[in-house]
Formats: C-alpha cells, sequence, structure tokens
C-alpha cells in the first residue's frame, strides 16, 4: 500500500509539472535569490573555500577534481541557511568520473542528486553515523524529521537514465520542495520522495569523483522555493 501511495504522488507531481505551462521548473519557480556566483574572480570565492581535493578557477569557471591523498571525494561546502530551494548551475565533466550535489543539516548528510554519464539518481543518505556524532558534540538536530530513527540504509529513491557525452556542458537544476526532490539536467528528470527532506538545510556541497576526472562548475544560482499553484 505505501508503494503504491507513493507511486501515486509521483504521479501527481509529474502531472503537476506538465500544467506549468513548459516552465523549465517542475515543483515550484524561484523566489529571493540566496547566492549567485558566476567565478569571475581568479581566486576562489569566500564561500567556495572549505572542503578537500583540488579546486581552482580555470578560465571563469570552478573546476575540482579527487586526490588520493585524501581518501574521499573532492567537495567545496557551502554554508546557507535554506529549506525548500532551488539548486540551478552548469556543469561538465572531463575523464571518468561523477558528480554529486550533497544536501546537509549541520553534520548530517540529508540527500544529494548524483549525476554520471549513464544516469542521475536522487538519493536518500543513512543518517545515523553524523547523527550520532551530532548527539556526542551537542550540535542541533534540527526539525529532525525521522524523530531518531536514523538507520535507514542510503538508498536511491529514483534513477533515470542518461547518454552524456564527456567535455559538454550541461544544466542542472535540482528542487528540494517539503518531502519531494526533482533533479534536471538538460530537461531530463528524476523525482523522489522521503520525509527525511523536510529536515532543516544549512550547507550544501559540489562534489567530484573520480581521481582521473575533473568537474567543472558554472553559473551557480540557489534560490528560495517559492510554490506556483496549480492551473
Amino acid at each position: 500500500m505505501k508503494k503504491l501511495l507513493r507511486c501515486i504522488a509521483l504521479m501527481n507531481i509529474l502531472l503537476l509539472s506538465v500544467s506549468y505551462g513548459g516552465s523549465k521548473y517542475q515543483l515550484a519557480k524561484p523566489g529571493k535569490l540566496l547566492l549567485k556566483e558566476n567565478f569571475d574572480q581568479p581566486t576562489l570565492p569566500e564561500l567556495f573555500t572549505v572542503g578537500a581535493g583540488k579546486w581552482s578557477i580555470v578560465d571563469g569557471v570552478l573546476r575540482g577534481r579527487e586526490v588520493a591523498e585524501d581518501k574521499h571525494t573532492a567537495f567545496r561546502k557551502i554554508y546557507l541557511d535554506h529549506q525548500d530551494v532551488i539548486y540551478e548551475y552548469d556543469m561538465k565533466l572531463e575523464g571518468d568520473g561523477f558528480h554529486r550535489l550533497l544536501i546537509n543539516w549541520g553534520l548530517a548528510h540529508i540527500a544529494k542528486g548524483e549525476i554520471h554519464y549513464n544516469k542521475a539518481e536522487v538519493v536518500k543518505i543513512r543518517e545515523k553515523g553524523k547523527r550520532d556524532q551530532m548527539t556526542r558534540l551537542k550540535h542541533d538536530h534540527g526539525l529532525d524529521p525521522l524523530q531518531g530513527n536514523w538507520d535507514e540504509k542510503t538508498f536511491a529513491m529514483a534513477t533515470e537514465p542518461l547518454d552524456l557525452k564527456e567535455g559538454n556542458l550541461y544544466h542542472v537544476i535540482i528542487e528540494l520542495v517539503g518531502d519531494t526532490i526533482s533533479l534536471q539536467i538538460d530537461g531530463q528528470q528524476v523525482v523522489g520522495q522521503h520525509i527525511g527532506l523536510t529536515e532543516k538545510k544549512d550547507n550544501f556541497g559540489f562534489q567530484s569523483g573520480g581521481l582521473e576526472s575533473y568537474l567543472y562548475i558554472d553559473n551557480v544560482r540557489v534560490y528560495e522555493a517559492q510554490l506556483t499553484a496549480k492551473k
């Protein structure tokens, strides 16, 4: 029954997105602009200085790659208080790597949008390890929509096949509204739902995975998501 209700809800979301009259945004429309970055300066902007991996500005674009000694994907963590939100940016891949946009509350990873050459996924991340660490450190657990039930394993809420080309620039829109997340890459969409997505968010991160690859990010915009009435 739960699976049937989830399928019905996702069908309603997709029908609603069609009713927006061809808008490129599927769940909401852009409201207040929270962050704008075009990487016009030769050095990393202040908000993009926290993380791991090798990052630099190359020809007006943020370029990042994983390095072996970190034993972690390359990432830039951006601190920004937000809730219902639209992340929008351009990206390209070189080499055999992949890209993630990671959405967090404190230390807890809430969800991620993941883009490979052959697929896009929206993923709910297991929270237990990070939440336990936050408890030990006496950090605020925010809304905690999971009510302490943090054991659910990481899983893909939904997956969409892709056929991306190395070196091509793609436009990404990730909308997170309530318990629903939509990821679009050049119009191809994948949608997922989970109660844990309703958590507060105070940071997000661009990730680059793969030791023999580069991720390029440009034209970053983050907006408050403003709900659009069904027509």
